[in-house]
């Protein structure tokens, strides 16, 4: 006895044209395109416009190619861009550090503790960046927070003297820059495959080995978007530095603000904005095309 899979398969009838579905439309087809007026019509306004209005006003000052090359004859803006960048890197470095202990400290702890520790950090999302940075200056102030836990602890008779210093923006920053670099170290501390670990102390690796050999390696690519993203964004940081940076510690930002609202020379800030620009773009190209930035925050 033939089963029905012995039979030869037969040809299926084609459907007939009254009874095929009709072909769905693709997200480009004309039916769709209007979805793409908004953010395009936002995209003119609120990014091209205002670009080409900065690259136009420093070039009917300086000339397409004086707009390059002013800034750099003017000393405190060189002074500022030198002190910007060293902050920068400042600024990275410690955020690298408490980064990815922070995300260490929420893969490590449990359910509870890690929702809270995950709710102080959106925190600094969703507070007004100029809120924090209020917060900072009543902290910083003379006669302030701090210095009144210094003269109770007796550390000082005088105070600490932190604020509009160095010493006293960098943690700041810091603060407000953490985000950034929890988000793609924890993504990657999510990604690792709990096996390697239960294979590298089956091998008889003890905990800091199993931390160096497969954690942190782990950690790296995100630890690597996270501080191109945080030193990018501190180049051109305006608001904290503005507040709690003081006289002697200027960064460009700052500079382009006062040459923008004090000497009233919109010529001159806008070079120099365009040379900032195009200096934070080209790191962040570069970074993208060794460090694949991109990706890593497309996994957070």
């Amino acid at each position: 006895m033939t089963t029905v899979l012995d039979k030869p398969p037969q040809p299926s009838a084609s459907p007939s044209p009254d009874t095929r579905r009709p072909r769905a439309r693709g997200a480009g087809g004309s039916g769709a395109r209007w979805l793409f007026l908004p953010p395009l019509a936002l995209l003119l306004l609120g990014l091209a416009g205002p670009l080409v209005a900065v690259v136009v006003a420093g070039s009917e000052d300086h000339g397409p190619a004086g707009m390059f090359t002013e800034p750099f004859r003017n000393a405190l803006f060189l002074r500022a861009a030198w002190r910007t960048l060293w902050m920068a890197a400042l600024v990275t470095l410690c955020t690298g550090v408490f980064g990815v202990l922070y995300a260490l400290a929420l893969g490590l702890a449990r359910r509870a503790l890690s929702h809270v520790l995950f709710g102080v950090l959106f925190l600094t999302f969703w507070i007004s960046l100029l809120v924090r940075t209020y917060g900072w200056v009543l902290m910083l102030q003379p006669q302030g927070v701090l210095d009144g836990l210094a003269k109770t602890l007796g550390l000082s008779e005088d105070g600490l003297g932190l604020y509009q210093t160095l010493p006293g923006l960098i943690p700041a920053m810091v603060h407000i820059m953490l985000p950034y670099m929890v988000l793609p170290v924890y993504a990657g501390l999510r990604s690792l495959d709990p096996a390697q670990l239960r294979a590298a102390r089956s091998l008889g690796a003890g905990e800091w080995l199993v931390m160096r050999t497969v954690v942190l390696p782990a950690l790296r690519p995100g630890a690597a978007a996270g501080a191109v993203i945080v030193f990018v964004m501190s180049l051109g940081f305006y608001v904290t530095p503005a507040f709690l940076g003081g006289p002697g510690s200027q960064v460009t930002a700052t500079v382009i603000g006062t040459e923008f609202g004090r000497m009233q020379s919109l010529g001159g800030a806008a070079a120099m904005g365009v040379v900032l620009l195009v200096a934070t773009l080209g790191l962040y190209v570069v970074a993208d095309r060794f460090l694949r930035i991109s990706e890593q925050w497309e996994r957070v």
